[in-house]
Formats: structure tokens, C-alpha cells, sequence
């Protein structure tokens, strides 16, 4: 009886009783002892796989989320990039543009300052040497309307109301001829030189009829005169600009009301003074057509040698600054 050993079983049919012996009884229990390691094992192996898919979902999703960070922000840094070459391409079009600008103005302005033949090849040259050229020649043109009477000689040009040559005196009622050109202002209003020279003249003149008056020697052989002004702001051996105050209007002398009486005189012949009026950068040539008495080849030529002097002088200036500006 020892090698055996017996299991009972109850239920509401009864008791049964079942009888083993001591090696089954060791078989039982070695089996339930390995199912036990078993199910042991299996629940560690499934904590530990557990944990690792946890943890490789949280790599998943850390690696995920960053990235999409790196992903965002490659995306705005190549929005930056597109924005960027947008900014350059249009900034390289309007620098294209100024520049065609820039040559279609050198060439307007070659059209009206170069339209004599010596600089009709101008468009020919580079850029550096048509400019170079331009330069040169409104040196010259700025030289000669610097020296020679052109313009309005009042600040605030309102017309004409008498021209020069054979006209009805106003005082006398006699046909006489009238030495210059009237512009039409009111009184007080400013009267300018119309070219740079030295004042031969300021004073009352009772025996020309012009009031106050005030004359300029030019250079050149010219001379211009402002009468009948209601003052004289220069006095006789001033050096004036063109441009400055001499006086301003009145109806000094014989007059029949405020306006300026002007004339200009080249070695004491009296010129018509309106196509000095009207002579301008714009309207350059003009003068030479209109006005016969006066050499304008000589004078363009003088001109011209200053304006290489004073370019050959200014040449090393600029060199020096373009070098301390380089260092």
C-alpha cells in the first residue's frame, strides 16, 4: 500500500476513487511543476517581448516625430531657398532693366548733346568711353553757357511784351529801332545775370533813358544790359553768376510801366537777344544758326581745349580718391 496512493472525486452522483501507485504520483507532480515553469517562462517571454515592442514603438514614434521636424523644416528651408533665387532673378531683371535704361538715356542724351558728325561714331564705343565723351562734351556745353548770355534774364519768365528791331517808341510815338527785347513782369520781381562776368555798369542813366541800370562784361567780347529797374543789387566791378540777383523790375527812366528793357552786345554790335533767350542745353545749336555776326567756331573750339584742361586736372583727383577709397 505504501508504493500507492489513492484520489477521491465527489460530486453530487457520488464519490469515486481512483488508486496510483508512488511513481505515478512522482509523474504528476514533475509534470505540473514543468507546466508551472512553463507558464513562468512563457509570461516572462511575453512581459520581456512586451517591453520590447513598447519600447520600439516609442523609437518608432520619437524617430517619427522628429522626423517630421526635420522634414518641416527641410520643406521651409527649400521655401526659403525658392524665395530667395525669386528675390535674386528679380532683382537681377530690374538691374537689367535700369541698365537698358541707363544706355537708351546715354543714348537719348548722345541725340541731343553729340548730333554733330565728329561724335556720330560715338555708339560704336564701349560704354566707359561713349560716357567718357559725353562728359567731355557737356563740359564744354556747360563752359559756354557758363561764359555766354543764354536764358531768361528774369526769375519768373512771364513773356515778352516788345522784341528787338523797328518798332512804335510807347513814349514818343516814333518808329524807332528798338535795341533789345522787353519782358514782360511786374514790379519787384528778381532779374538775373544771364551769364558769369564782371558789373561795368550800376547806376542811374538819365542820358540812355533806362533809369537804373546795370551792365555786364562778359567773356568772349559780350556784354548785356538790364534798364529801367526798380533796384540795383551790384555795384560796378562785382564778379557775378550766372543766375544772381542784379536787381529787380521796375519803370525807372522813360517808361510807360514795369518791365525789364535787356540787351546783349557782342563788341559793341547789339544782338537780337532772343535767340539767346531760348539758347539752352536742349536747344543747343539753335543760336549758331540764328546768330551770324559771332564766330561760334572759335568759341567751341576754346571751349573745347578748357574742358581738356580741366578734365586733365580733375584726372588725377579722381585717381587718388578711387585709390584711398580702394585701401
Amino acid at each position: 500500500m505504501r508504493n500507492r496512493f489513492t484520489v477521491t472525486i465527489s460530486d453530487v452522483y457520488g464519490a469515486r476513487h481512483y488508486s496510483f501507485n508512488q511513481l505515478a504520483k512522482r509523474f504528476v507532480w514533475w509534470s505540473l511543476a514543468i507546466v508551472l515553469l512553463l507558464i513562468l517562462a512563457g509570461g516572462f517571454t511575453l512581459a520581456w517581448y512586451a517591453d520590447k515592442i513598447k519600447r520600439l514603438d516609442a523609437q518608432y514614434h520619437f524617430a517619427l516625430s522628429h522626423g517630421s521636424e526635420r522634414l518641416v523644416a527641410a520643406q521651409r528651408h527649400y521655401d526659403q531657398v525658392l524665395e530667395e533665387k525669386a528675390r535674386l532673378e528679380l532683382e537681377m531683371t530690374q538691374a537689367q532693366q535700369r541698365l537698358e535704361s541707363v544706355g537708351q538715356t546715354l543714348q537719348n542724351i548722345e541725340e541731343v548733346l553729340l548730333s554733330q558728325d565728329p561724335l556720330a561714331v560715338l555708339p560704336e564705343a564701349s560704354f566707359e568711353e561713349r560716357l567718357a565723351n559725353l562728359q567731355l562734351n557737356a563740359l564744354e556745353r556747360t563752359l559756354m553757357l557758363s561764359a555766354i548770355p543764354n536764358g531768361s534774364a528774369v526769375k519768373t519768365f512771364q513773356g515778352f511784351s516788345s522784341y528787338f528791331g523797328k518798332r512804335e517808341n510807347p513814349v514818343t510815338g516814333d518808329v524807332m529801332n528798338h535795341s533789345g527785347i522787353d519782358y514782360r513782369a511786374s514790379t519787384g520781381e528778381d532779374v538775373i545775370a544771364t551769364a558769369d562776368g564782371i558789373v561795368s555798369f550800376s547806376a542811374f542813366s538819365q542820358e540812355t533813358g533806362f533809369g537804373n541800370l546795370v551792365a555786364i562784361t562778359h567773356a568772349n567780347g559780350f556784354k548785356t544790359r538790364y534798364g529801367h529797374l526798380d533796384s540795383r543789387a551790384v555795384k560796378v566791378g562785382e564778379y557775378v553768376y550766372k543766375g544772381q540777383k542784379v536787381g529787380t523790375v521796375g519803370s525807372t527812366g522813360r517808361s510807360t510801366g514795369p518791365h525789364l528793357h535787356y540787351e546783349v552786345m557782342f563788341l559793341s554790335h547789339r544782338l537780337d537777344p532772343k535767340p539767346f533767350h531760348d539758347w539752352s542745353v536742349e536747344n543747343y545749336m539753335a543760336v549758331f544758326q540764328e546768330v551770324k555776326l559771332v564766330p561760334w567756331e572759335s568759341f567751341v573750339q576754346a571751349a573745347s581745349l578748357q574742358a581738356k584742361r580741366v578734365e586733365k586736372q580733375l584726372l588725377p583727383q579722381e585717381l587718388a580718391s578711387m585709390a584711398s577709397s580702394e585701401n
